[in-house]
């Protein structure tokens, strides 16, 4: 019988992200039957529980000094998945931060708005990194952006049950103009910052357009309204850092010499940004048509036919407010339904591609790889799990 190899994995439950992560290890696992996992919680008795598992390896999302210490002390191979303190000497794989950011900044802008804010903690890498992309995108659109920092002695809180936003958000909240759109850095902020709007009775998404970070679909389904949130690949981090913690235990050397970053998934939207921020009332009432049938088959010609007005003056003024095509919002609205679509396995891809008014599969698949990047078949493998 093969002899064992005890493998620790350092992780909070409490994290989608962390379970999104723990699920594409064991993915990995299946191909290493003298692996045995072993779950470890962060926490006092973090140091005793590594000693009693006796690892080969360890994986782990390092949140704090105290875990970093402790994993460093056991002087076995470990691989970090957490960006909150990037200086550490662990090998890291994780998330592209500043991709997050711009992808973020894309979200709101598509939606017409020009007014933004982001809300992050000031010591934590992954939060810095993400507002610099945030704000470094909407900077090559010509757009500034309004900050709010919560304390930056507050330490992360895997159990997201800490008070974050402080006395101070009610009136940066009060000053920011109307409609604003809200980056947060993850969906704990999110969440908080929807509660409070919602004690304030700030309108969201009108007044105050609201998008955070991880799609833990729990805390964006308690929130009132549900948020919208960036998907992060979780599940692939997860296999990463089980690939190349076993190059490791195979003695190569030089593994994991810079970060493995992996680029968010999309923007899930739900109600907290589900809006058009668009003066003119044309083009707004021109995208309403469009998103009230992206179910269907739809030609520009016939949205153009429901608001009225020519489609050269309607072309030249949507380009201008939104600096795309109609030809590219119809596109894009029957993508975005697909993408929410293949989240249901239950549906076939030519079922999704039907019912998110593509014509046939096969223009499906080519409008969504133009949009995506990545096949439908693909982009459903990648798109469950992620917060951190």
């Amino acid at each position: 019988m093969a002899r064992t190899v005890p493998i620790a994995l350092v992780f909070s439950f409490s994290l989608a992200y962390c379970r999104g992560v723990l699920r594409g290890i064991s993915r990995c696992a299946a191909d290493h039957p003298e692996w045995t996992l072993v779950t470890v919680a962060p926490g006092a008795a973090l140091a005793h529980s590594l000693a009693a598992s006796a690892p080969r390896g360890i994986i782990a999302h390092i949140y704090d000094e105290q875990i970093a210490r402790v994993v460093a002390a056991t002087r076995r191979p470990a691989i970090n998945v957490c960006g909150i303190m990037p200086q550490l000497p662990f090998p890291r794989i994780g998330i592209d931060d500043l991709a997050v950011g711009a992808l973020a900044a894309r979200h709101f802008l598509e939606r017409g708005l020009r007014s933004f804010a982001c809300i992050g903690h000031p010591a934590h890498g992954a939060s810095i990194t993400r507002e610099v992309g945030f704000r470094t995108a909407l900077a090559r659109e010509g757009c500034g952006s309004h900050r709010y920092h919560v304390n930056p002695a507050l330490p992360f809180d895997p159990t997201c049950t800490t008070p974050v936003l402080g006395g101070a958000l009610t009136g940066w909240l009060r000053r920011l103009p109307r409609p604003t759109g809200i980056f947060c850095a993850n969906d704990i902020i999110a969440s908080q910052l929807s509660e409070a709007c919602r004690q304030l009775r700030l309108m969201v998404p009108e007044q105050l357009a609201i998008l955070g970070v991880d799609n833990d679909d729990l805390l964006c389904n308690l929130s009132r309204p549900p948020l919208s949130s960036i998907s992060l690949p979780a599940q692939e981090v997860g296999v990463q850092a089980a690939l190349h913690l076993e190059r490791v235990l195979a003695g190569e050397r030089g593994v994991l010499r810079t970060p493995l970053l992996l680029p968010p998934l999309e923007a899930v939207v739900r109600q907290s940004s589900d809006l058009l921020a668009i003066g003119d009332g044309v083009i707004a009432a021109f995208c309403r048509f469009v998103r009230d049938n992206a179910h269907r088959a739809l030609s520009v010609d016939e949205a153009v036919r429901a608001v009225g007005l020519g489609r050269r003056t309607l072309e030249r003024r949507f380009r201008a407010a939104l600096g795309r095509g109609l030809a590219d919002e119809i596109r894009r609205c029957h993508v975005e339904r697909a993408k929410g679509m293949l989240a249901d396995r239950r549906l076939a891809i030519a079922a999704v591609a039907t019912r998110s008014g593509f014509t046939s599969a096969k223009h499906f698949s080519t409008a969504f790889r133009a949009a995506t990047g990545m096949s439908p078949g693909a982009y459903r493998r990648g798109s469950t799990g992620s917060v951190r």
